[in-house]
């Protein structure tokens, strides 16, 4: 059975608290049950995997997957509190469409084989996109979308243009220059 802290985590990360899982357009993925093709899964390298436990149980009845859970002992030994968010959680990720478990799975995994040095900056920068307000998050997800099917040297040409400039004040500018550093180093 896998860890607690493996279901913990991927729990956690359901709810947006880590950064891969809540920016709108980070690693977007294709909708794939809009080309009918099933969800794809990207694991890095042998597991055990973080998201492993919702991979394994994904497909079971929400009520059989609760129940698995409530059944683990470390579970039964967190709080009342710990465990109705874990049980919210889990529902709110049993909600999703397909396509959007993947992309959830996915970015799970890519958070999961970062550096801790590269995770931290992810937290931070992260930090820095749930201030901006609502609309600015948007046309910085648009843009990063944009920026990440570019090539880095012409990445870098439109992070510097005048287009960019006028419609990015300086942080977001920033913003999106170390979304985009953090998703294309090598780890």
């Amino acid at each position: 059975m896998p860890s607690l802290k493996s279901i913990l985590v991927s729990l956690i990360v359901i709810s947006g608290t880590m950064p891969c899982l809540a920016w709108g357009g980070w690693q977007q993925h294709q909708n794939d049950s809009k080309n009918n093709h099933p969800p794809q899964y990207h694991l890095n390298g042998p597991g055990p995997h973080k998201g492993d436990w919702l991979r394994q149980n994904g497909n079971l009845p929400v009520q059989q997957q609760e129940q698995k859970l409530r059944q683990d002992p470390r579970f039964q030994n967190l709080s009342p509190d710990e465990q109705k968010r874990l049980l919210d959680r889990l529902r709110t990720f049993d909600s999703l469409p397909p396509d959007r478990k993947a992309q959830v799975l996915n970015r799970m995994e890519m958070f999961e084989h970062l550096t801790p040095q590269q995770q931290q900056q992810a937290r931070g920068l992260f930090d820095q996109y749930k201030a901006l307000p609502e609309d600015r998050r948007g046309k910085v997800s648009e843009a990063y979308r944009q920026l990440q099917k570019l090539p880095p040297d012409q990445r870098n040409q439109v992070l510097n243009s005048d287009e960019y400039r006028s419609q990015f004040n300086d942080s977001e500018l920033n913003l999106l220059r170390g979304m985009t550093g953090l998703t294309g180093q090598k780890h």
